[in-house]
């Protein structure tokens, strides 16, 4: 019976398509397989994919981390020479003016600022940072005395500034040596318009000086550091008022660390020298800027005024 099926089925189906139907079977078979091949391989590429999507957020959030792009935006220029030009034309006596733009890296004011005048104390500044390079060099030790001072080498170079004590002053620019500390200033720091020895100087030399107390990029030691902006912050009234010009014209919301340099004439009741060299921060808008001011017979509080102007053009913007 079971080959008689067969045969009977032989005799249905013509002669020659046996072959033909296993073709198409296998054809059939083979496009199904296809198919699933397919379908796999087209899911676990969109898989892949969304690994590397996945993979590459993480990369990307990983790189900004670790190396950010930056984002800061140069501070906006502020504009101090008009009342800078206000300052001059309502005064009388010499002046010599420099406002100096610290993040911006610029000059933004001036009036007579490679004019010489006399420095009266401000010569100080240059033997005091001298003074600081040579403990961070090793060639002073900030504890031995400070010659016949009665003080010690780091206590003189606090002084100098804070209190303009002289005798420490002279005692240190003594051990420097006058002829040294001169090439020093010329060589090292690239003044050439300055003779510390002759007392003079100019408001660009004397901003080149201050801004190298700001960046101090060869004083690296943070004690060091400290102290010697301290000096310039807090000056309490001794026999004078050291912060009588420049830092009296600003609000407390303002840091000024100065350094004054004056002679007064009594017998005239003059000024014959008023000279203010300061670094002016305000904290609030993370802002900084030098301001010098050298001149010859004009009073203090014309000075302090100039501070005054300055914070409020500073406040328009």
């Amino acid at each position: 019976m079971v080959y008689r099926k067969i045969n009977q089925r032989k005799a249905i189906v013509p002669e020659g398509s046996e072959s033909r139907i296993v073709l198409v079977a296998l054809i059939v078979i083979f496009m199904m397989t296809g198919l699933f091949i397919i379908y796999y391989l087209a899911a676990g590429i969109i898989d892949g994919a969304d690994n590397i999507t996945e993979n590459n957020i993480i990369t990307n959030e990983e790189s900004a981390y670790v190396s950010p792009e930056k984002t800061e935006v140069e501070p906006k220029k502020i504009d101090f020479q008009t009342i800078v030009n206000n300052w001059v034309k309502n005064i009388d006596g010499d002046k010599g003016v420099l406002i100096y733009d610290l993040d911006r890296d610029e000059m933004v004011a001036e009036y007579n600022s490679n004019r010489s005048f006399a420095t009266a104390s401000l010569y100080k500044l240059f033997v005091v940072y001298e003074g600081y390079r040579k403990i961070e060099q090793g060639e002073w030790r900030e504890g031995d005395a400070a010659g016949d001072t009665g003080r010690t080498i780091l206590e003189c170079l606090d002084l100098a500034v804070r209190e303009s004590n002289s005798d420490c002053a002279e005692t240190l620019w003594r051990m420097i040596g006058h002829d040294k500390l001169e090439k020093i200033v010329a060589d090292d720091f690239g003044i050439t318009n300055t003779s510390v020895e002759d007392f003079v100087s100019t408001p660009n030399d004397t901003t080149k000086m201050m801004k190298r107390f700001y960046d101090h990029t060869d004083i690296n030691d943070e004690k060091l550091i400290a102290k010697m902006k301290d000096s310039f912050l807090n000056q309490p009234i001794t026999e004078y008022n050291w912060r009588q010009g420049l830092p009296s014209g600003f609000s407390d919301a303002v840091n000024v660390y100065n350094k004054v340099g004056w002679a007064y004439n009594d017998e005239e009741k003059v000024w014959d020298i008023y000279n203010d060299a300061a670094i002016i921060e305000f904290p609030e808008k993370d802002r900084h800027f030098i301001v010098v001011v050298m001149t010859n017979k004009v009073p203090y509080q014309q000075i302090r005024k100039l501070g005054t102007m300055i914070e409020e053009e500073f406040n328009k913007y």
